[in-house]
């Protein structure tokens, strides 16, 4: 009897069993800390982006609003006059990027064309103005339509 009434010590924890307990205690403190990383990054990926995006944005848009050429005014430029005469009706300066349609149509030979927007509508196709140079006396003017785009 006195064989099956013997108590055993309690455990102090310095045996194998208490490996497990110890490695999953690191591996949660490991988690938390790639959450707490993760959860710092987060909101710096938007912000990140912003900060590429909205200057974009912004020159995009003064680009665009810089480059347009009113229908009216648009109407009193004569051909045949030179770019000091027509300057107070020009914008201040041309589009940059016409569709390539508008780019590659033919041209008067010898002249150099530039592209003015005919609306400030940002969003939306607008018809752009060719006009055409030749030295510094306007050649050609012409719409090309946004539908052929």
């Amino acid at each position: 009897m006195a064989a099956s009434t013997r108590l055993r010590a309690p455990s102090t924890g310095t045996g194998a069993g208490t490996a497990a307990p110890l490695e999953s205690a690191r591996l949660l403190a490991d988690v938390r800390r790639a959450a707490r990383r993760r959860s710092v990054a987060a909101p710096a990926a938007p912000l990140a982006a912003a900060a590429v995006f909205v200057p974009a944005a912004l020159y995009l848009a003064w680009q665009l609003t810089t480059s347009v050429q009113p229908p009216s005014r648009f109407g009193e430029l004569e051909t045949g006059r030179s770019r000091a005469e027509l300057a107070r009706l020009l914008p201040p300066r041309p589009y940059p990027h016409p569709p390539d349609r508008a780019r590659a149509a033919p041209r008067p030979p010898g002249s150099a064309c530039e592209f003015y927007r005919s609306a400030g509508n940002l969003l939306g196709q607008v018809d752009p103005y060719r006009l055409c140079w030749a030295g510094d006396t306007l050649v050609a003017k012409d719409t090309v339509p946004a539908s052929r785009m």
